[in-house]
């Protein structure tokens, strides 16, 4: 009877150790297994080889457990009939199910998860063995595994993606971990590749640039004013640009007293990109060519903004600032009644994490003026209100036929419609 008593623990004790080995080791993070992998040796390897293979790691410690707990309920019962009889087993039968459900199910797995690391170390190797005396059984439910699988169009990687490490990062700054600076450098980091040149521009009409002919002189002290340190140069119209102009060689060669040479004499010739160019292959182009501005053109050649490694920069960091700038407002301005004031040159993708929006965005379209041009058609006219699907917006200020800044109503979710916005 003391042997049977010493069998019925083992078991709950091998039931335990296989709970605890499930959730020990689908707790595992990549990193976890990473590092168990780099410096724990041959342990580390089996730990290794186990996850990658998460459909005979499960299927040999299930069938493991669920031998355990047969041979438990098996014993336990033997043991009730010969001390009391049939009548009482119901009984043991409930207390065995409350025991196991505490002791080899719901302790070992809160302890897995505590020392998940030290726990998968110590068993891999016994694990690793196991599943290779029960090959055939596991190879076997393995395979009926994967058919019901296949059967139910089941499609899921379990690999780590983009959203997953989003989702993340947003977790640690809800509860604190990651402060909201360092999530939005996250978030702006994944979304780099996506980001083309057209959306961090400065727009051909903002573009200060000079005269190729204009004297050395005269260009020194209006690049100055100025405060730019690299400027475009163009020849009879600007915008046909023929080179970029940086001061510091147009410093040295007023220092060596050439004032009334002509700006060509110092300016270098410029790099040109299309609009769809990603600013991840724009910063590598900056590095390569040691130039730190490009001109933008359109797809019929045309000048349609130029772009700064200062722009690329700020995707990730955000704004930043020379001494001699004047900070711009934020292109987000709450108002009163769920209104924002934005301005035309937003980027979609800032507008939909910043307000809660799905406003479409294509390879065309990507800042808040071009979508409300594509919407219509046409450019609209100061003062002139325009529903979309994403919401109304009111055309608050034009400027030589270009968009510069809209009051914005988001669609409310209680009547899927917007208001118009206050004028």
């Amino acid at each position: 009877m003391v042997l049977d008593f010493g069998a019925l623990g083992l078991f709950l004790l091998f039931s335990a150790f296989f709970s605890g080995t499930e959730t020990a080791f689908t707790s595992l993070s990549e990193a976890q297994v990473q590092e168990i992998k780099n410096t724990q040796g041959k342990r580390g390897e089996y730990v290794s080889a186990l996850t990658a293979r998460p459909d005979i790691l499960l299927t040999t410690v299930l069938v493991g457990n669920n031998l355990m707990n047969i041979a438990g309920s098996v014993m336990a019962s033997e043991i009730t009939i010969r001390l009391f009889g049939s009548a009482v087993l119901g009984i043991t039968t409930g207390i065995l199910t409350l025991v196991v459900l505490i002791f080899g199910e719901v302790v070992p797995k809160q302890v897995a998860i505590a020392h998940n690391v030290f726990w998968t170390v110590h068993v891999s190797r016994t694990i690793w063995i196991l599943s290779i005396v029960l090959k055939p059984v596991v190879w076997f439910m393995s395979a009926i595994s994967r058919l019901i699988t296949r059967l139910s169009h089941g499609s899921g990687s379990g690999g780590v993606t983009r959203e997953s490490i989003l989702y993340l990062a947003k977790h640690a700054e809800t509860v604190g971990i990651l402060e909201a600076f360092k999530f939005r450098m996250v978030r702006n980091v994944l979304r780099f590749t996506e980001v083309t040149v057209s959306a961090i521009m400065t727009h051909r009409t903002k573009i200060f640039s000079l005269d190729k002919d204009m004297s050395l002189r005269d260009a020194f002290t209006r690049i100055t004013e100025a405060g730019y340190s690299r400027v475009p140069v163009y020849d009879g119209h600007p915008e046909h640009i023929v080179g970029i102009a940086l001061l510091k060689n147009l410093v040295r060669r007023v220092a060596a007293g050439g004032d009334d040479e002509p700006l060509k004499t110092v300016m270098v010739e410029p790099i040109f990109v299309p609009e769809n160019k990603r600013i991840h292959e724009m910063l590598a182009q900056f590095r390569r060519f040691g130039l730190n501005i490009a001109i933008v053109l359109d797809e019929y050649g045309g000048v349609s903004g130029l772009v700064t490694i200062e722009d690329v920069v700020e995707e990730i960091l955000g704004e930043i600032y020379d001494e001699h700038e004047v900070q711009e407002g934020d292109k987000i301005v709450p108002l009163n009644d769920d209104n924002y004031r934005l301005i035309a040159d937003l980027p979609i993708y800032v507008a939909n994490d910043a307000l809660g929006v799905e406003i479409p965005q294509t390879r065309d379209v990507q800042t808040i003026g071009g979508y409300i041009a594509e919407h219509l058609g046409r450019l609209p006219a100061q003062g002139e209100h325009v529903e979309t699907p994403a919401g109304a917006f009111l055309i608050e200020t034009m400027a030589r036929k270009r968009i510069v800044s809209v009051r914005f109503t988001p669609h409310r979710e209680d009547n899927g419609e917007a208001e118009r916005p206050q004028e």
